[in-house]
């Protein structure tokens, strides 16, 4: 199984990605437009020039390292030192240590907690063209007097929903 490490230079942020994270995160990028179930060997090779493009969570700057998952577990010796972070369900940050010793089944920091009990919507997945992978946004259709709304890939101007 494919696992990676994404680190910021920068800042220190790491986190370590599956096969499904890595293939989302080369998709935010513009990679892997059109398959939908990319083989790992792919995904490995184009990693290391996607990750110089991603942006860190962190600090926002842009360009990422990458490394082996492996390896990163080598850097903290026998794994007593360091704990793995849960991370957010809503933001994908980590929820502090002290919120999870008082609350072990939370899956929300502190923040996305009272976003969710004050009533904020859930953020929307994005949606992608079936046809080219590229992101699907709502654009206003003018019209007979109706507002309408339709679909609009933002790929090539040849692709068509």
């Amino acid at each position: 199984m494919l696992a990676k490490t994404l680190t910021c230079g920068a800042c220190g942020w790491r986190t370590v990605c599956g096969p499904a994270d890595i293939a989302s995160r080369l998709r935010l990028v513009g990679m892997l437009r059109r398959d939908g179930d990319p083989d790992e060997a792919i995904m490995a090779a184009l990693l290391p020039e996607a990750a110089a493009r991603m942006t860190c969570p962190g600090c926002k700057r842009i360009g990422l390292v990458v490394g082996d998952a492996d390896e990163a577990d080598d850097d903290f010796g026998d794994g007593d030192d360091w704990q793995t972070a849960v991370l957010c369900d809503r933001c994908r940050r980590p929820i502090d240590p002290e919120r999870l010793e008082v609350f072990p089944d939370t899956r929300r920091c502190v923040a996305c907690q009272s976003k969710a009990e004050a009533g904020e919507p859930e953020p929307d997945e994005p949606e992608y063209c079936p046809r080219c992978g590229s992101l699907v946004e709502l654009r206003v259709s003018r019209g007979g007097g109706l507002t309408r709304y339709r679909r609009f890939c933002t790929g090539s101007p040849s692709c068509r929903l």
